[in-house]
């Protein structure tokens, strides 16, 4: 059932060929099945050339012990077995904007963003700190009381920023959200088959929908709406612009090879997989060029605008998907806008108690989200529901 806080917080936010080039294409597909075929299939060779090798000699990778926090995000995952984020697990925003940066080359706006919802939604307010794992203790001020000020449930929680329609988790209705599951890691695998076998940006376009198909046919629970959703989606895209080998677009690669030891997927020789510790691959080379707050939301917009992926629920059964009556988020402005005024409704929801400090925090977080968005022309930001569409529709039409 849709939770009516949430529904407030939704505001301000076929290349056609002539039949000749069909022919050709269709021609050139055939050449390369029977080569494959005949000779096997061979992947692109990445282009690195001037690109940073990853991990270095003062990253080794370290399977995390048992009170190092591991969670659902395998990017997080894969940077602390390396070292590049703190092995425990517990992080601040600094660690993640350095961490992130320099495994990834993720901009510092965008680590900035991920990072401050994080610790607003699933960490701790006072202390700036989150586990990127489950709840523990050592983020919070107030230790084994933190729950007091709210729920600190680390990015495992949900609802949170951790979402239904996960690419390799199951939805939390089924008992466990951040554990790598092998079947879903299959069925990855299997879309990217269709195109080649590269985990590019259709192949995960096709994904995203296939798992949001799969919640609303099987989940009686599946909620999807900003912010989780925004996020879910946005993390589909990562998985190619991110684990690619080299730069995607310019000669990266997203071959089986670089994506599977991202998720910590080891191949049987019975042809299935099993799960183990994630790390960076072997001979890989991040992006050559920082990765923005300004790229993601474009992707987030391509993916919402180019599959059958509404924002909804379903209305406590399967099949029963009740899509958000919004206005179309058609523009990168548009989109920006929804997504920073769902956190601008929803961070003051994380804390149970209105106690001064904690005021003064959410403040302060508040005040950090609206300049990485001030380059969108956002209206500003007011809980009326009449107001929000009013003013993402005045947004939309350019004016």
């Amino acid at each position: 059932m849709m939770k009516p806080y949430l529904l407030l917080a939704f505001v301000s936010f076929s290349y056609a060929f002539p039949t000749s080039s069909w022919d050709q294409l269709s021609h050139r597909l055939m050449e390369t099945r029977m080569k494959r075929d005949i000779h096997g299939r061979q992947d692109p060779v990445a282009v690195v050339t001037g690109l940073t090798q990853i991990p270095d000699a003062d990253h080794p990778f370290m399977a995390p012990g048992p009170t190092d926090q591991r969670g659902p995000c395998p990017g997080l995952n894969v940077l602390a077995n390396h070292g590049y984020l703190p092995r425990s697990g517990i992080v601040t925003q600094a660690d993640i904007v350095s961490g992130v940066s320099e495994g990834f080359n993720m901009a510092p706006d965008l680590a900035g963003f991920l990072s401050l919802v994080s610790i607003a939604y699933d960490g701790d307010l006072v202390t700036g700190k989150f586990s990127i794992g489950g709840p523990d203790s050592r983020t919070s001020l107030l230790g084994a009381l933190q729950n007091i000020l709210g729920v600190e449930g680390g990015l495992d929680y949900h609802a949170g920023i951790e979402g239904d329609a996960s690419a390799t988790r199951d939805d939390a209705y089924f008992g466990d959200d951040h554990t790598m599951i092998p079947e879903l890691y299959a069925q990855m695998k299997s879309i990217a088959a269709n195109y080649g076998g590269l985990y590019t940006l259709e192949a995960m376009k096709d994904l995203q929908q296939l798992r949001h198909q799969q919640s609303v046919q099987t989940n009686p629970t599946f909620y999807f709406v900003p912010l989780a959703s925004a996020l879910d989606i946005g993390a589909k895209a990562f998985i190619t612009v991110f684990f690619t080998n080299g730069t995607y677009g310019d000669g990266g690669v997203p071959n089986e090879e670089s994506i599977s030891s991202f998720f910590g997927a080891q191949l049987l020789p019975n042809g299935s997989y099993q799960f183990v510790p994630e790390r960076f691959p072997d001979n890989w080379y991040r992006r050559g060029t920082p990765f923005t707050l300004l790229d993601g939301i474009g992707q987030i917009l391509d993916f919402y605008s180019t599959r059958d992926i509404p924002f909804g629920g379903n209305a406590g059964a399967v099949n029963t998907f009740e899509p958000l009556d919004i206005p179309a988020l058609t523009n990168v402005n548009g989109m920006a806008c929804f997504i920073r005024d769902a956190i601008q409704a929803n961070v003051p929801s994380s804390v149970s108690q209105p106690i001064q400090v904690v005021e003064q925090v959410i403040s302060s977080v508040v005040s950090v989200v609206d300049p990485l968005f001030e380059n969108f022309g956002c209206p500003a930001f007011n809980a009326s529901e009449t107001q929000a569409y009013a003013a993402i529709n005045e947004l939309q039409n350019g004016s």
